[in-house]
């Protein structure tokens, strides 16, 4: 289970749940007929324009080369992302850098989930922040923005040592950072949320 589709069940509400756990077992099931990650594109070229300090080539290239069908989702998302970079804390070339992130996995039980941060961005402070884009049409909910970070936040030994996680809605240029008085309750929620989607992973059985 990747973080990606762990965030869409807990952004999502009622029956539409359920369904979404179908058709996720359906694609593990059947790996040759999964879909791509439609964001993927975007998602590199944030990163990449960033790395070289290239942000707006970076965002106008994306959606120059974008195929049609794409290029509005591609060009609201190198909107938002050039916003998140307007920010106050970003003036007077305090843009972040890029860093290294790595790679694991985090375990409740029986469920296993692959976190993989798109970028460690460290700020002109000091901060570094172990960085997942959130780049879907349905905005993102800030407890569900929480959820992401407390999850990174469990391996961040892993991914950046003695870095924070940080969720930026890329669309809307709104980034979430978990505070540390927060972290036992969302993690008594993120347990809860394992516990149903696995209830609704053996139904779809």
């Amino acid at each position: 289970m990747t973080l990606s589709t762990f965030v869409g069940y807990s952004n999502g509400s009622g029956p539409k749940r359920a369904s979404f756990v179908r058709q996720t077992r359906r694609l593990y099931e059947r790996p040759a007929h999964g879909g791509f990650d439609f964001y993927r594109r975007p998602t590199n070229a944030i990163r990449a324009g960033r790395a070289a300090g290239m942000d707006e080539e970076a965002m106008t290239a994306l959606v120059e080369q974008a195929p049609p069908a794409a290029r509005s989702h591609f060009a609201a998302v190198a909107d938002g992302w050039l916003h998140y970079l307007g920010r106050p804390e970003f003036a007077r070339g305090r843009l972040p850098e890029v860093v290294e992130a790595g790679r694991t996995r985090w375990r409740a039980g029986d469920f296993e989930l692959g976190v993989s941060p798109h970028l460690g961005l460290r700020k002109r402070d000091g901060r570094t922040y172990a960085t997942w884009l959130y780049c879907k049409l349905e905005p993102l909910t800030p407890d569900v923005a929480n959820l992401a970070c407390w999850a990174m936040n469990e391996v961040m030994d892993d991914l950046i040592p003695g870095a924070e996680a940080m969720v930026v809605d890329v669309r809307r240029a709104t980034p979430y950072v978990l505070g540390a008085r927060d972290r036992a309750r969302v993690g008594r929620w993120a347990l809860s949320e394992v516990s149903s989607f696995l209830t609704l992973w053996h139904a779809a059985a």
